[in-house]
């Protein structure tokens, strides 16, 4: 087995010129042109959300369709009814561990392994293959777990739709449910599926920093991001706990976008087993768990979008940062090793629905995937060049973009997310809301 490459030190983005001193700005017609698109895509999915911000604050939120698409007679959607925002929680799980870096707590180069023994033992070996009688194969791992390697996807936790995983999980007595179901046993009984360092694989990472979070600062990870994220920055209707009487009739239905139009979400994907109440979750998933709003997870892009541009001149520094200047740069900064970037480079093409990235052109920041084209081109539906953003699996897209100086989310509630109508939804809401800026 080939040795790990290093992860390659952070280093300074690679992007055009920023922003200008001016606060990007919607044009006479723009808030109006934004809403159409709204109207236009909710008769064609579940309800939809967007919240469009600068460098100045909010521009644009909105909501249209409806708050059930399976109830004819339901309510319209509203702006603070809340979704499943999936894996957009990772980069929340990403600030929170950058503030303990600030701190002083761990740093990037942390071996993880001995903050916390479940990890220590899962990342002990690494699963080969299966036998001919179906037992499962292992090789030892004496390899670090470094903490930016669980924050850039290569720890060596595999991914959970992955055929490596499942083909695991078959041989495995314990252990063998997905990990999206909250359960502990899910993620501490699977075991690393290449050597950490070596490659880039949208896995699991990001759950075992959440497991591991209160062993570091504690109190709950849901505590930890109530004081230090969320509500310094207002977001009041994001939690990992939708299931209470307080949020109880603002929880939109997840659906599922059959052949024959939307249905009830059932046993249709087998794999996806979320808990339907608080006491179905053991351990808050750090990797996608979230629940929010567009209204609400555009604070945390505008802020970031804002901080960042500070550091060269673009905008105003945030009155009460949550994360130091250096922290901030690491999220817009490439860290993976170059033999993680051919991987990455398919990861975010499929995600992007371009073509072509080469090795390169696309890497992984301490919480967002990276849009880095070697020719500075624009993605198709509007992006520039430097542009970090990621999404969930009910069809959330966020993106920030230093250049255009402007931070977008949007949202609705149904899977899989790579049904033609939810791909369709994604180009067209980021083509309209470049069509909207002055």
């Amino acid at each position: 087995m080939p040795g790990p490459m290093p992860r390659r030190t952070l280093v300074s983005p690679v992007f055009p010129q920023l922003t200008t001193n001016m606060p990007a700005e919607l044009k006479p017609d723009g808030a109006k042109s934004l809403q159409a698109a709204l109207d236009e895509w909710s008769d064609k999915l579940p309800g939809v959300t967007l919240a469009l911000a600068s460098t100045s604050g909010l521009l644009f939120s909105s909501s249209a369709g409806r708050y059930d698409v399976l109830d004819a007679s339901s309510r319209a959607l509203a702006e603070d009814d809340v979704m499943w925002f999936a894996s957009t929680t990772k980069l929340l799980t990403a600030v929170a561990y950058l503030q303990l870096v600030d701190r002083g707590v761990v740093s990037l180069d942390t071996d993880m392994r001995g903050k916390y023994a479940p990890l220590d033992a899962a990342a002990s070996r690494i699963f080969t293959r299966l036998d001919e009688s179906g037992t499962a194969q292992f090789v030892p791992n004496d390899k670090a777990v470094p903490l930016g390697a669980l924050l850039n996807q290569t720890s060596g936790f595999g991914m959970e739709f992955g055929e490596q995983v499942q083909s695991y999980k078959t041989s495995a007595d314990k252990g063998t449910g997905f990990v999206n179901s909250c359960k502990v046993e899910n993620l501490i009984n699977t075991p690393l599926m290449f050597e950490p360092g070596s490659t880039f694989q949208y896995g699991n990472s990001a759950e075992w920093l959440g497991l591991i979070l209160p062993s570091l600062v504690g109190v709950s990870t849901e505590d930890y991001f109530q004081e230090n994220i969320l509500r310094p920055l207002g977001m009041s209707n994001t939690t990992f706990y939708p299931f209470g009487e307080e949020l109880k009739d603002r929880l939109v239905p997840l659906r599922f976008g059959g052949e024959h139009g939307y249905e009830v979400l059932t046993d249709q994907m087998p794999l996806l087993t979320l808990p339907r109440k608080t006491e179905d979750i053991e351990y808050p998933v750090a990797g996608g768990g979230i629940y929010s709003t567009s209204r609400d997870y555009i604070k945390l892009l505008s802020h970031l979008l804002s901080h960042y541009a500070s550091l060269t001149g673009g905008a105003k520094r945030p009155e009460s940062p949550l994360l130091s200047d250096a922290s901030v740069w690491s999220l817009f900064s490439r860290s993976l090793p170059e033999a993680a970037l051919p991987a990455m480079a398919t990861a975010l093409s499929h995600f992007m629905g371009v073509d072509g990235l080469a090795a390169g052109e696309a890497d992984w920041s301490t919480g967002m995937s990276l849009y880095l084209p070697a020719d500075g081109r624009r993605a198709p539906n509007g992006r520039h060049a430097g542009s970090a953003g990621w999404g969930g699996a009910a069809g959330t897209t966020y993106w920030i973009d230093p250049v255009a100086g402007v931070a977008a989310v949007f949202s609705t509630q149904t899977i899989p997310s790579s049904a033609p109508a939810v791909v369709a939804f994604k180009g067209a809401m980021e083509r309209s809301v470049y069509a909207a800026l002055a």
